[in-house]
């Protein structure tokens, strides 16, 4: 058999493959949008739709169609981005690291009163906390409005970074598919 190359990272993958095994992104054949698989992930919303209030858990599903998001809760809302008013993705990453701190510990301040203060102790690690962010900028209209997604956790950047790759090979799919 001979191996498929995918049209975003370039990497050979098995003949019947329908996602690319090195990146993620639906293996497209010669740029047919029907072949496009559909991507379902939960992930946490902040803001950019209108219909939706507040921050929360929502279900997004990529497919040629467009973009799909839904609030996870029974009887919820979805709002649709179509792919034609789709025009890019990024990714941020706003993660923060938090220094640690100073720690004495209790002898010093038995041992040595007051003077303990100029004994600097022990430093604990820094932690870092984890945000990424995912930015889809889209045409409502006349106007352009930017939808976003985040994750909190440490494989966060990886996935965000997956959903964005789809995104704009879907971006791209719709711009072949306006020219031929």
């Amino acid at each position: 058999m001979t191996p498929i190359y995918c049209q975003e990272c370039g990497r050979a993958n098995g003949a019947s493959a329908k996602r690319c095994i090195w990146c993620g992104v639906p293996i497209v054949d010669r740029g047919a949008p029907e072949d496009f698989a559909a991507t379902r992930i939960e992930i946490d919303y902040l803001d950019g739709i209108q219909r939706l209030d507040n921050p929360a858990t929502v279900r997004m599903v990529i497919s040629r169609d467009g973009i799909e998001v839904s609030e996870t809760i029974p009887g919820s809302r979805k709002f649709n981005i179509s792919a034609s008013s789709i025009v890019d993705a990024n990714v941020v990453d706003s993660s923060t690291v938090i220094e640690g701190k100073r720690v004495r510990s209790a002898w010093w301040w038995l041992a040595l009163g007051p003077f303990a203060f100029v004994v600097p102790g022990k430093k604990t690690p820094d932690t870092k906390q984890h945000d990424y962010l995912l930015a889809i900028r889209y045409k409502d209209g006349s106007e352009m409005r930017t939808v976003v997604f985040h994750r909190e956790d440490r494989a966060g950047l990886p996935v965000v970074e997956g959903l964005a790759r789809i995104v704009r090979t879907l971006v791209r799919l719709q711009a072949e598919r306006l020219k031929g």
